[in-house]
């Protein structure tokens, strides 16, 4: 578990300012529109960035006090890792393993077998497609087992494949008792695999907590209907979730206390709903 106490740090035009927060071990979540102070957050929790005040435990363990040990069990993914790109694949995973003091070739081994890298071992990096370099920051970020695993935007350059893989794979490595903390802009694609969400907006934590909680406390309902295009259009834009073109029209996913018309049916809210509804109600409550 990591505590969070009394934390801020300048980033760009507004302060990131956590007065107090948990996350848990399991899978977490870390929801925000763009700007809203989701990356800072992430290189303070990594220790990548120090804040200007505050406290981060890990295990009870301050990072101030206790920070090469601290770091030693953790393991990141960043947005735009660069890896030796002139390096080839097995030969890259085996140098990083030792300098994170992991000496068997075998250990090494399992997690080329289990990102299926094994066709790769023998090419350079920077050879290989977005999608294929992604699965290998993340196998980098593993290979000490850290109890602290931490990525920001990880499917980013992965195809439908790939994605589902390590969202399995994420899920699973938290059940052993780890804190897997995943920043992430596509929120459905987690919903059946993350534990807790935390919710940044303008650099605060406006929520943090069970995945369930955060559906279930949403300020009002989603609807979804098929409609025609002339229906569509009259739809409010701040009131629209999610539409798809249908055979019989354009199905439509909406917010509101009351259903928008005879033909909508209510329906439980999914990660991305409850996001935008509590956006909607914090937006709305400014005027």
């Amino acid at each position: 578990m990591i505590d969070i106490e009394g934390l801020e740090r300048k980033a760009g035009t507004y302060r990131l300012e956590v007065e107090r927060a948990q996350i848990q071990r399991g899978l977490n979540l870390i929801v925000g529109a763009n700007g809203a102070g989701k990356t800072t957050l992430m290189e303070l929790l990594t220790t990548l960035r120090s804040p200007d005040a505050g406290n981060i435990r890990y295990q009870g363990r301050k990072a101030a006090d206790d920070l090469p040990l601290v770091r030693s069990q953790i393991g990141y993914v960043p947005a735009n890792i660069e890896l030796y790109g002139d390096m080839k694949t097995g030969k890259l995973l085996r140098y990083l393993a030792e300098l994170k003091g992991v000496y068997s070739r075998e250990a090494v081994n399992r997690f080329i077998r289990d990102f299926r890298l094994e066709p790769y071992q023998r090419t350079k990096v920077k050879k290989l497609s977005q999608g294929i370099q992604r699965r290998i920051a993340v196998v980098q970020a593993l290979l000490a087992s850290p109890a602290f695993l931490f990525l920001d935007e990880p499917l980013n350059g992965m195809d439908a494949e790939e994605r589902k893989f390590l969202i399995t794979y994420l899920a699973h490595y938290a059940k052993g008792g780890r804190t897997v903390v995943v920043a992430a802009h596509e929120l459905n694609e987690w919903e059946e695999a993350a534990d807790y969400v935390t919710w940044l907006h303008l650099g605060s934590i406006r929520y943090y907590g069970p995945v369930r909680t955060w559906k279930l406390c949403v300020p009002s309902s989603v609807w979804e209907a098929e409609v025609s295009r002339e229906q569509f259009e009259e739809i409010e834009e701040r009131k629209l979730i999610h539409f798809q073109m249908s055979p019989g029209g354009i199905t439509v996913r909406q917010m509101g206390h009351t259903a928008p018309g005879p033909e909508y049916q209510e329906k439980e809210p999914t990660l991305e709903d409850a996001f935008f509804l509590h956006l909607d109600a914090l937006e709305e409550s400014r005027f």
